[in-house]
C-alpha cells in the first residue's frame, strides 16, 4: 500500500483517498468498503491530575481539622452518612459517642430533639467525654439512609449509643401521637421517656464508658 503525505492510495485502483483509512490486503473492495484505521491520542495532564489529588487532601485534612475542633468544643455534629459517622467515631477515640436518628417528617422527634439537647448541654457543662452526634434516617428523595439501614433503625427517633466503635445500648422513644387517655397520664409517660433517656445515657457513660466519666 503506498503512502502519500496527502493521503492513502488503493492498489487495485489508481485512487487516492484522503480519509484516515486502509485498504486490508485480501479485501476486493476499496475504497468504499474497507476497514477503517481509526488513532485516537489521549493526553494526560499529570501536573493537572496531581494539584487535583493534591486539593482533594488539603479538602480532607480540613474537614477532619474542623470536625477535632466541634469535637473538643462540644458541638452537635450531623453525620450524612456511614462514612461520616466512621469518622466522627475514629475522630472521638475513646469518648462515648451518642447518635440522635431522627426523621424531619416525624412530629415527635421535634421534642426528642429538645431532650437530646438538654442532655448534651449537662454533659458538656459535667465535662463528660461525650460526643453527640445527630442522623437524619431519610433522604432528599423520602429513601431510608444507608445508616439507618446499616443499624437496623426501624423506627425514630432512636438513640445509639458507641463504644469503642460498636452499638452498645439502643433506645427508642414513644410517640406521643399514639399516647391516649387524660392529660396527667401523657405528661407522665413524656416525663418517664425523659428519664429512661437520662438513666440509658448515665447508665452507659458510667458503667459501659468508664473512659468517659469526667
Amino acid at each position: 500500500m503506498a503512502v502519500s503525505g496527502l493521503g492513502l492510495k488503493c492498489p487495485s485502483r489508481n485512487l487516492w483517498t484522503t480519509e484516515a483509512q486502509a485498504w486490508v490486503p485480501g479485501k476486493a473492495v476499496c475504497p468504499g468498503r474497507r476497514a477503517v484505521v481509526r488513532t485516537t491520542a489521549l493526553h494526560i495532564d499529570r501536573r493537572g491530575a496531581l494539584e487535583a489529588a493534591w486539593r482533594r487532601q488539603e479538602e480532607a485534612e480540613a474537614r477532619k481539622q474542623r470536625l477535632s475542633t466541634d469535637i473538643g468544643e462540644g458541638k452537635l455534629i450531623t453525620v450524612p452518612d456511614t462514612a461520616g459517622l466512621d469518622a466522627v467515631i475514629e475522630q472521638a477515640g475513646s469518648q462515648l459517642v451518642v447518635v440522635f436518628m431522627y426523621s424531619r417528617q416525624c412530629g415527635v422527634c421535634k421534642d426528642a430533639a429538645r431532650r437530646f439537647e438538654q442532655l448534651r448541654n449537662e454533659a458538656n457543662r459535667a465535662k463528660a467525654r461525650v460526643v453527640f452526634v445527630q442522623h437524619d434516617v431519610e433522604t432528599d428523595y423520602g429513601d431510608k439512609s444507608d445508616l439507618s439501614r446499616f443499624y437496623n433503625v426501624r423506627a425514630v427517633p432512636c438513640f445509639l449509643f458507641f463504644d469503642g466503635g460498636a452499638v452498645v445500648r439502643r433506645l427508642s422513644l414513644r410517640d406521643i401521637r399514639r399516647l391516649t387517655g387524660p392529660k396527667p397520664y401523657v405528661q407522665a409517660a413524656l416525663a418517664e421517656d425523659v428519664r429512661r433517656l437520662r438513666n440509658t445515657f448515665m447508665e452507659v457513660l458510667l458503667s459501659r464508658a468508664p473512659s468517659a466519666r469526667s
